[in-house]
Parts: C-alpha cells; structure tokens; sequence
C-alpha cells in the first residue's frame, strides 16, 4: 500500500498506483472523490514501486518493447498522475494507454462503514450537489482522450522515443474552508547518530503530510486514513508535544478551536459552554447533520489540555498578546472544568453518549473493572483529574483567564487532596472512579500520565510501578498490565502500545532515556511511528492491520521523548544524555530562537 498526502488531499492505492481495495482513493474534506482506478496497457508486467516521503510515488512497468513509470504526487489541491512511456526498441512502437476511475463523492463515514446512512448519488460531469446542499466537483486536465470514467490515449514512438500522459485530479467543495497547503516542515534536530537523524527527519515527513496552515500558525490532521480532520485531543497533544521546536502548531490549534469551543447545550453532538470540540468533519453527512459531527465535542479531555497547551505556549514563546486574545475562550474553558467538578462531586466526569468512552481511550471495552465489566457512569478518569489539576493551576499562576488567580489555586488543592485519598488504592492509583466512587484496580497506563501534571502525591510509587515487566516491554510501556483479565496485546486500547501514551508519561519520568530508547528503536525498525503497536515483548515490534498511519501524535511523540530526556523547561536544561550522545537543535525559549549543543550532561545554548 502506498499513502500520499499534504494535508489538504490523500491517496490511498497498492503498489503499482492502482485503486482497487477496499479503502483505496483519493480523499480531500471528508469525502472519497475517486475509487476503482487502474492503469493497462496490453504486455506489460508490474516490477516494483517506492516513494519519496508523502508526496510522491513511483511504479515501474515493464513490457518486450516498452518501459512505464507511473509517476504519482500531490500538490497544493491537486492529485497528478503521469505516465512516462519509452520505448527500448529500434523500431516504432505502437503503445495503447487505458486509465480508468470512478467518480463516487463518498462521505468518509460510509467508506468506513460507521453509519447505516447511505445515500444514492446522481452524479454528472464530475459534479453532485449533496443533501447538505454543497457542491462537489472533481477538475480533470488530462492530455489523454476524456470518455467519461474512462481515459485513453494511443502513443506512436519512434525508436527509442519517450512520452509523457498526465492527468490531474482537482477536488472542490463550494464552501470555504479554513486550512491552506502547508510547507515543509524545517528539521531542527541532528545528532551524532546516523539512524537517530533518520527517524526524526521521517516524523517531519510523516507531519508534514497531516499539517495544514490556518490562521495564526498549523493544526495537524489526527492521522490517515480514518481521521485526516483536526481532532481536539490529538492536535492538541501534537502541539503540547512540539513545543518548543514549531511553535506555530500550538498557535493555530489553539485559535482554530476557541472558534468551535461549545457555546451551548445540545445533546445531539454533546456540546456544552465552554467545552472544545472531540472532532470537526466536512463530509455530507456531517454537515447535513446526518451525523453529529461538524463539529462533536463528545470528549472529557480536550478541553483541560487545552488550557494546558496555552499555559506551555506562554511559558516558551511569552507571547502574552496572543493568549490575551484568546483569554475569552481561556475562561470559558475553565467554568467548563469548574461546572464539571461541581456536578461530578469533586470530579470531572462523563456518561456515555455516541462514544461510550471519551478519554484517549475511547474503544467501548476500555475502561473496565478488575473482572473486565465496564465501569457504572458517571465515570471518573484518572489522567483527566490531573490535565484538570493542571489546567486550573497553570490558568492560576499564568493569569491565562478573568477568573481570580486565588479561587482557582484553592479549586486545585481541594481536588488534589481528594484525588490522592480517593484514587489511591495502596499500590496505585485506581484506572478510574464509577458513578458511585468505587474504584477500578485495574493496572493501567493512564496513570503514568499523571507525572506531568503534579497532582500526584506517590510519584515514586507509579515510576515504581510502570517499570514492571506486566507493563514495561523493550518497545514501550503497555496500555494494560499482562496479568489483567482483559489484557489483549493486539487491541485497540488493552495491551497495545501507544507512541504518544509513551511519550506523556515521559515527560514526568524519572529514567526518561531508558524509556525513549525503546520507542527510538521501535521508530527504527517500523521506519515511523504508527498509531499504536502490538504489546508483545517480541523480537521485532509488529504493527495491527487496523493501526492508523501515519499519525500526528505518534511522530510528535519523539520530540516530546527528546524533551524528555533533555529534561528541558523554559527555564533550564539538565539533560540526562549517554555520554557517547552528542545533539544540536534549535529551539523557542521565551520568545526566541536558540541554538542547544548537548553532550552528556553538558549544554551550550546560544
């Protein structure tokens, strides 16, 4: 399988560049423009193919007389394929060239088959006007003969005489969207490892084909090929974690959600004041309302980090004018947390809704008790009572809102010393409170990401605790012990292994090398992060059929490791380095722009 993709547009095909599975096509705005695409020419056989990072790939082709490379790319808003033909004989060549495709303008929640909605399209010269009442059109410049879903063309080569065939797909949509293409992203890591390079100069590939550019800076899109859209927990943490390096992700993110932030109650799409959005899609379905989600804000995480991110994005850039500018929606967020903690008795809680889970992990088998039965709602999170812990002290101490400085530390103690009675369990900290405060004593990595947040008065005790070989595995840290009942190393969310859970944890871990070495070499071997891993202590990390690739939280993962390991705040660097180690980058540190030389546990910053 091949996956090209700048952010705006995607494609999906095998190999030879044809689209013939399942999920194959081309993608833009929540919605499959092509399927069924497939390249012939008579006597030709299949050799191989490749691509360079996202934006291009290459197949080969290969007949008695003939050579073809298929050429494939995105660009800006387009999708182009070329066909180079050549011929290898001293003699004419007659060369016929059929590319077919089908236009068929599918929301992508029918793809995927998540919604029982299926609509039957009229579709004429690549144009359909949808029961959202938008207009959707394929562009088509080709040098080939147009017959409809059909493109031919007959080349006449003179002896060894090369041509070239083209065809350009441009998908549009009659509203405007916020999201621009995006460059590159510049590399601002080198070491003295060549592998090491490597890995981060592919996490720049792997994000650069999910960015794009909005007002005030970046968002990236979650991940392909199921949620290229921005997700409020994922672009957040994506942000969070590529802070200080691109700091134009936690700007943009930031300003593009305080736009959707929740206004009022609405059960359909779970929106409530203050509350920031769980996804914001731009299918047909979607924005006629068949679902709810343009935007859904079915999520109890979201809105913490969000505060969170702005509090990080203050400390290394001091932008205070931009967060003055945000500050309205700042203090939205906050009466959200505060409303939250007074209807949940001291805790921020969720029931279930179309998402019978809303933290990070929102499979519906994922929060469960020691027995494997899920937890009775109103459900309390571990982690989410520490991002709200955070949020209300950073809020406190940064003046991130209106609300008095004083009345939000006071908030946060009292729920600190209530967690720390309630939560702990002896041993650990419970996975999570049900509606009537028991706790679940299932083993879990939720709680390592607790370390960040300071809410946690037995820190040494999770540290303890997450490096036990039931959790611990040479690739990372399982998102469920091996000795729980439900434990399932190749599930979604029990007994996996998550890049970005890593990576959180990481930032509160005292042997913080020890774990970023694991996810380096598992980035090493798969050649790039994706979604989640199998939790197997195995020879080689093996990846699930159903893991999403690429996935932005999953590359930024690495630089939160590196922060990690760099021990690096805005206010001093005391790395945790092998002495053999030896790195440069260039980072934001209150506002501007420093060169980092570290070896061992020294550090020359200019």
């Amino acid at each position: 399988m091949q996956i090209l993709s700048n952010g705006i547009l995607f494609a999906i095909s095998r190999e030879n560049g044809d689209m013939t599975e399942e999920y194959d096509g081309l993608y833009a705005f929540d919605t499959r423009f092509i399927r069924n695409s497939s390249f012939h020419v008579d006597g030709i056989r299949f050799i191989g193919g490749n691509q360079e990072g996202f934006e291009k790939g290459f197949s080969i082709f290969l007949g008695n007389d003939i050579a073809i490379i298929r050429e494939r790319k995105v660009y800006g808003e387009t999708y182009r394929e070329a066909f180079h033909i050549y011929n290898r004989r001293n003699r004419i060549t007659k060369v016929k060239v059929i590319y077919r495709f089908e236009v068929s303008m599918e929301d992508i929640f029918e793809v995927r088959r998540f919604s029982g909605v299926r609509i039957e399209r009229r579709i004429e010269n690549y144009r359909y006007k949808g029961i959202d009442h938008i207009n959707r059109r394929l562009s088509i410049e080709t040098n080939m003969d147009n017959l409809g879903n059909k493109l031919v063309k007959t080349v006449i080569l003179e002896p060894f005489e090369s041509r070239s065939l083209y065809i350009e797909f441009k998908p549009e949509i009659s509203i405007a969207l916020p999201f621009r293409p995006s460059k590159s992203l510049k590399n601002l890591v080198k070491t003295n490892l060549t592998w090491l390079n490597n890995i981060f100069k592919r996490a720049l590939k792997e994000l650069s084909a999910l960015t794009v550019e909005i007002d005030y800076g970046k968002i990236a899109f979650a991940g392909l090929p199921y949620y290229a859209s921005p997700f409020g927990r994922d672009a957040i943490i994506t942000a969070l974690f590529l802070l200080p390096w691109y700091p134009e992700y936690a700007r943009g993110t930031l300003n593009f959600f305080s736009k959707l932030q929740g206004k009022e109650f609405d059960e359909g799409n779970e929106e409530e004041p203050g509350k920031i959005p769980h996804e914001v899609r731009y299918g047909e379905l979607s924005l006629s309302r068949k679902l709810p989600f343009y935007p859904y804000y079915g999520t109890v995480d979201a809105t913490p980090l969000y505060v969170i991110l702005a509090g990080e994005y203050l400390k290394w850039t001091e932008d205070r004018g931009f967060i003055e500018r945000i500050k309205p929606a700042l203090t939205m967020a906050v009466d959200w947390i505060l409303r939250k903690l007074e209807e949940g008795e001291g805790y921020v809680r969720y029931t279930p809704g179309l998402l019978k889970n809303k933290g990070w992990k929102d499979s519906a088998n994922a929060i469960m008790t020691e027995d494997g039965t899920p937890l009775e709602p109103p459900i309390a999170l571990v982690e989410v009572q520490g991002y709200a812990y955070k949020a209300l002290l950073d809020a406190a101490i940064l003046n991130l809102t209106d609300h008095d400085p004083k009345d939000l530390m006071k908030e946060g103690r009292k729920l600190k010393k209530r967690f720390n009675k309630d939560f702990w369990t002896g041993g650990f900290y419970a996975l999570a409170l049900d509606g009537k405060n028991n706790p679940s004593r299932v083993i879990a990595s939720n709680v390592g990401h607790l370390l960040f947040t300071g809410i946690a008065k037995h820190e040494k005790k999770i540290i303890e605790r997450l490096k036990e070989e039931d959790l611990l595995t040479r690739w990372g840290i399982r998102t469920l012990s091996s000795q729980e009942r439900s434990y399932d190393p190749f599930s979604y969310h029990n007994g996996s292994i998550w890049p970005h859970d890593n990576a959180i944890i990481a930032l509160g871990f005292s042997e913080a090398f020890e774990l970023a070495k694991r996810i380096f070499l598992a980035c090493k071997y798969l050649k790039g992060l994706p979604e989640f891993y199998a939790g197997l202590d195995s020879e080689y990390p093996i990846v699930p059929f159903r893991a999403n690739y690429p996935q932005a939280w999953s590359s930024a993962s690495l630089f939160a490791l590196l922060k990690a390991i760099l021990n690096m705040t805005p206010e001093e660097i005391k790395p945790e380095l092998p002495p053999w180690l030896k790195l440069s980058t260039k980072i934001i540190i209150k506002g501007k722009r420093r060169i980092i030389k570290v070896k061992g546990d020294k550090v020359e910053i200019r």
